[in-house]
């Protein structure tokens, strides 16, 4: 069986997925406190669902299951961050008993 371009192209994605998951959970395993497990583990929650979605959009090619997986991708990228400040906040707060 012979891979084609946008095969390859898949490939390299999910590859990326991949490893940016690994690195972070690394980083995740590394780090000391809960504000570095953040900053160590925001790469995995929003650049492996891009790649995962690219890679997706790629293979399945222009159809409404493509734009699906935009839609998806684009509510991960937008919610990713909202989540993560909301852990940091919530960590501030059981740290310190409060928010000020």
């Amino acid at each position: 069986m012979v891979m084609t371009t946008s095969d390859w192209i898949c490939a390299i994605l999910l590859g990326l997925a991949v490893l940016f998951t690994a690195l972070s959970v690394l980083g995740l395993l590394v780090m000391r406190n809960v504000f570095d497990r953040l900053h160590a583990i925001a790469p995995a929650n929003l650049l492996p669902p891009v790649f995962v979605g690219a890679a997706l959009a790629i293979a399945n090619g222009l159809s409404a299951s493509s734009l699906k997986v935009v839609l998806v991708v684009l509510v991960l990228v937008g919610t990713s961050p909202v989540l993560t400040h909301a852990i940091a906040r919530a960590a501030r707060v059981r740290k310190e008993g409060r928010l000020e």
